[in-house]
């Protein structure tokens, strides 16, 4: 009889828009960890999920309807500044992501995983998962990182942060916290590793 194999401990990596996860993300991955970016998968199905379309279509109207895409940028704009509709879409989207989760960790032989998400404590993922490290960034950093990054407005970016659980009730759920003040951050990681990998 084939003997099952030990599935990796499930550990999520979270944190407010422009914190430093995907950077953090990106460490973990060299030091061969795989990882598991929730955000991106989120973005692959809200283009290419026909069923998600068109539920997200009945839900918030065909102007966000570009070029036969999801305006990511309208949608994005209606629901953080809504935190009812930001609920509602993420209740569309997180089933099909936990489903790629699920088929994604199936053969992995990890000591540990690391799933990557922004909304780890607001969908109740982080209940399944067996720790969670928890990034935290000055919030003057964070604002100037989106900004630069995704092209936004200084309004757009505090607009979500308003809408992403607060730093000190993610503290509450967090086993791990990185501090990402743009010092070095390789040695927080290696240890962090270090730990996770003993467990």
């Amino acid at each position: 009889m084939k003997k099952k194999t030990k599935q990796p401990l499930k550990i999520g990596l979270t944190g407010g828009i422009g914190s430093g996860k995907t950077t953090i993300s990106s460490i973990f991955e060299s030091l061969n960890i795989p990882v598991f970016n929730s955000d991106q998968i989120s973005k692959y199905i809200l283009q290419d999920n026909k069923g998600v379309i068109e539920t997200i279509v009945q839900k918030f109207g065909k102007t966000i309807i570009k070029n036969n895409q999801i305006n990511t940028a309208k949608l994005a704009k209606i629901v953080f500044s809504d935190k009812i509709k930001l609920i509602t879409l993420n209740n569309i989207i997180h089933p099909h992501v936990l489903n790629k989760f699920n088929d994604w960790i199936r053969n992995k032989d990890s000591k540990y995983i690391i799933k990557e998400s922004a909304i780890l404590f607001e969908s109740k993922t982080y209940q399944q998962l067996d720790k969670i490290i928890l990034v935290q960034s000055p919030l003057h950093i964070r604002i100037e990182r989106t900004c630069k990054r995704d092209n936004r407005t200084k309004e757009d970016v505090k607009n979500i942060i308003k809408n992403q659980i607060k730093d000190a009730e993610a503290i509450k759920y967090a086993d791990y916290i990185i501090k990402n003040n743009n010092k070095l951050l390789l040695p927080k990681i290696i240890q962090l590793h270090e730990v996770l990998s003993n467990l």
